[in-house]
């Protein structure tokens, strides 16, 4: 055994004050980083084009913080390839709170339809706060003649592939519910891809689709216009725009329900801090009456959590989805 003496002891000591003292240092920095924050525009990584719910929501609550974050957010739209090359992207950045993501079921589901997703959807973020939800309208072209949602599942029994639907793209929400709602009732349709619910929608408005599931606030002028027929809205409330309207529930037919879910991230090891400060300023933005009201006029709900109950939501998310996509047999095509 090795003799202690004076020199020795206060050689470690001195060590362990060395190192007590850059901890110390680290700490300090880290929190006055974080004070200083943001000293520079926010940018949020949208994996939706211009116009889609997820651009529309998160725009509305940068505008609302425009009071507080002096310099900005800049919203970046990076459609395609079901959000996975935005998510990485975000996932790889510098973890120093100016840049994050704003994300929605293809987040999870992308893990149950692709046999290599380059980030982990869990693990290799900090949820900042789940925003909102938006419900969904299944919508049918007026020259298809189709009024229920039965009068379309006979037409494309009768006749598979004969009707398309449309989407955002493989792994997107939007597919995903057409695809369940085909697997649950024997239809067949073919499957064309647009590189937002808002092209979509319009080519739909312009006979180039016949059916599509389409989130509120992008198709409620369309159904009201009389360019679109609005068949079943996804859930178990009806949407109060449309009262006559059947949900879901009501026809038997929730095994089509994908929540549309809406939320905010940062990557993994951004300063608790700064995930702390966004998340309180976002959920004082969504408690604001003129925030509710805006949101509900386009058929969206607040939620409006702290980062630990997104957290658990994303992780019971990314669990529950590859399960039920696998027990359905979808697969990304």
């Amino acid at each position: 055994m090795k003799k202690l003496t004076f020199f020795n002891l206060f050689f470690r000591s001195g060590r362990v004050f060395s190192l007590l003292i850059l901890g110390a240092l680290a700490s300090f920095s880290g929190a006055s980083f974080a004070d200083d924050y943001p000293s520079r525009p926010i940018k949020i990584v949208v994996p939706y084009p211009p116009g889609a719910v997820g651009d529309i929501m998160i725009r509305i609550v940068t505008q609302r913080l425009s009071d507080k974050y002096k310099n900005g957010f800049v919203i970046e739209n990076k459609s395609g390839g079901g959000g996975m090359a935005a998510a990485e992207g975000v996932a790889k950045s510098n973890p120093d709170g100016y840049t994050l993501l704003f994300n929605g079921p293809n987040h999870v589901t992308n893990l149950g339809l692709y046999k290599k997703v380059p980030y982990d959807p869990v693990n290799d973020f900090v949820p900042i706060s789940y925003v909102a939800y938006s419900q969904t309208i299944l919508v049918v072209h007026p020259q298809t003649g189709i009024k229920t949602v039965q009068q379309l599942i006979d037409k494309a029994k009768s006749n598979p592939m004969a009707l398309n639907y449309g989407s955002s793209g493989n792994g997107t929400g939007s597919a995903l519910k057409m695809q369940m709602l085909m697997r649950s009732t024997g239809m067949q349709m073919t499957h064309i891809t647009y590189r937002g619910s808002s092209q979509g929608v319009v080519a739909q408005a312009a006979g180039e689709i016949d059916a599509s599931f389409v989130s509120t606030p992008v198709v409620l002028e369309f159904i009201r216009s009389g360019k679109l027929t609005a068949l079943m809205v996804n859930g178990t409330q009806r949407y109060p725009g449309l009262p006559d309207v059947p949900t879901s529930k009501e026809l038997g037919l929730q095994d089509s329900d994908v929540e549309v879910w809406f939320g905010l991230f940062a990557p993994k090891n951004t300063s608790p801090t700064i995930v702390k400060m966004l998340s309180d300023d976002i959920q004082r933005v969504l408690k604001e009456p003129s925030t509710i009201e805006r949101y509900s006029t386009i058929g969206l709900t607040v939620v409006g959590s702290n980062s630990e109950q997104f957290a658990a939501f994303v992780k019971s998310e990314a669990t529950r989805w590859p399960k039920l996509i696998q027990e359905f047999g979808i697969k990304a095509e």
